[in-house]
């Protein structure tokens, strides 16, 4: 990809997955190379094809040729397709764009800035407006526990500041952590969390997050997963990747025993879905406690902070989902 400037402290990799993106990927790309352009770094940008049956990917490569498309015959998955992007990249900084966000000029520019001399930097979250009416789409999100379950809060905050969460489809990450830390987690797919989870894992090693207001893409909003999958499925999934990030994470022990506590409760009495579908996200972590329980393993050897410490650190702050 071409490069316009002799800076190449920061070469960065843009990643966007695609599935059936006819309606909206090429003014996605479009955008985003104006924007890596007007950084002045060199770049490249690589379109992870997720067995698309509308022929967006091979549009793209035609549309802009100097783009690298990588094609599956068989549907993976929105976290598979970043953790292959991510190990054929070759930027220090990969830059994770959703195939219906439009970035604006400055995008990269204002996410890409703060890791210069800034080594403990993980990543760096964007702001995402709806495409339609320009209100906030995905802002500075937070959590806190209560009674064992994750309740998010968010914050539109005017400034730079550090985040608890970063937006997988509007963020970017140093490449060599996201490795380190294996990626995106499986059992997350087809999607939803794994961003929260992967940005969770950093700030307990000691990393720190940023949310950037002044990074700002507007979302189309077409929906890929839910037609994908369907609404109800996509529904049932989002709960369950809830409870999986806490399953996988917490380590100090009282959080932990008052997690796996509340579950039983959760499925008598839970809402917002239906028991059947309850009950289907104690069976799945039940059946994937061995992966689980290893898992957490490997994650309290990168631990720096407690989960208490980390809670601590953002608690109060935002407001209530």
């Amino acid at each position: 990809m071409p490069d316009s400037s002799s800076d190449m402290s920061v070469k960065i990799s843009i990643i966007i997955p695609n599935w059936n993106g006819k309606a909206f990927l090429n003014r996605c790309i479009g955008a985003i190379l104006h924007s890596a352009v007007e950084y002045g770094r060199q770049f490249e940008c690589i379109v992870m094809d997720d067995a698309s049956t509308d022929g967006s990917g091979d549009e793209a490569l035609r549309q802009f040729p100097d783009i690298q498309l990588v094609s599956h015959d068989v549907n993976r998955g929105f976290g598979a397709m970043v953790n292959e992007g991510a190990r054929l990249a070759e930027g220090e900084v990969l830059v994770l764009i959703n195939n219906d966000l439009i970035a604006r000029a400055d995008f990269i520019t204002n996410l890409c800035k703060h890791f210069d001399n800034r080594p403990e930097l993980f990543g760096v979250s964007g702001k995402t407006v709806d495409w339609e009416n320009n209100t906030p789409n995905h802002v500075n999100m937070r959590g806190h526990l209560e009674q064992g379950r994750l309740k998010l809060t968010w914050s539109d905050d005017s400034s730079l500041t550090e985040t608890m969460f970063l937006q997988g489809g509007s963020c970017a990450i140093r490449r060599a952590h996201f490795l380190e830390f294996g990626g995106f987690h499986h059992l997350y797919a087809p999607g939803y969390w794994e961003d929260y989870d992967i940005s969770y894992q950093a700030l307990k090693a000691g990393l720190v997050n940023l949310y950037e207001p002044g990074a700002v893409g507007s979302h189309l909003g077409q929906g890929s997963m839910i037609r994908a999958h369907g609404r109800e499925r996509i529904e049932f999934v989002r709960e369950r990747n809830r409870f999986l990030l806490l399953a996988l994470n917490l380590t100090d022990e009282k959080l932990h025993r008052e997690f796996w506590a509340s579950l039983p409760e959760y499925v008598r009495r839970g809402n917002g879905i239906r028991f059947k579908q309850r009950l289907a996200i104690f069976l799945y972590l039940a059946r994937n406690a061995a992966i689980i329980k290893a898992e957490r393993k490997a994650r309290v050897n990168r631990q720096r902070i407690s989960d208490a410490e980390l809670f601590q650190k953002f608690a109060g702050l935002g407001q209530p989902c």
